[in-house]
């Protein structure tokens, strides 16, 4: 006979609850352990999208001031270029070709921009007016790259 067919009711008894509490208790770990794995995943992916919305507006401010700088001055010193460049390379690192690529665009017309005659202040109010903003673009693609990446939180 077989050790269990001899068992006595008493032992089956215990063996099905010992047997049944670590049953639970290793779906309660298991499902524990899935729930902890997402929820990370998830704050990586919040930590990811904050710090891209940071480095576009950084990129933005910066542009932006420097595009003022162009329209009203000529190009004299490289020096304020320097953070919209760390900021472009800081891009490279964590954006999307799309991204990269308007942003390497906004710098080009910034660039372009110094090359052409000065703007008085009406001039660049009737331009804005206009819609000219090499800026727009870029502000477009990183809403989508952002709105994507918050479909999958």
């Amino acid at each position: 006979m077989t050790a269990i067919a001899t068992a006595s009711p008493a032992t089956i008894t215990a063996l099905a609850a010992l047997f049944g509490s670590l049953v639970g208790a290793f779906g309660s770990s298991v499902s524990t352990w899935i729930t902890q794995r997402h929820q990370d995943r998830r704050d990586l992916l919040g930590r990811k999208i904050f710090h891209r919305q940071q480095l576009y507006s950084d990129f933005i401010s910066e542009a932006a001031r420097i595009l003022i700088d162009a329209l009203e001055n000529n190009f004299k010193d490289p020096n304020k270029l320097i953070p919209a460049y760390a900021l472009l390379s800081r891009i490279r690192l964590s954006s999307s070709r799309e991204v990269l690529a308007s942003a390497d665009e906004v710098i080009k017309s910034i660039i372009n921009t110094y090359t052409e005659p000065n703007l008085t202040p009406e001039e660049i109010r009737f331009r804005a007016l206009k819609g000219e903003d090499p800026l727009k673009g870029f502000s477009e693609v990183c809403r989508v790259e952002l709105e994507s990446m918050q479909r999958q939180l």
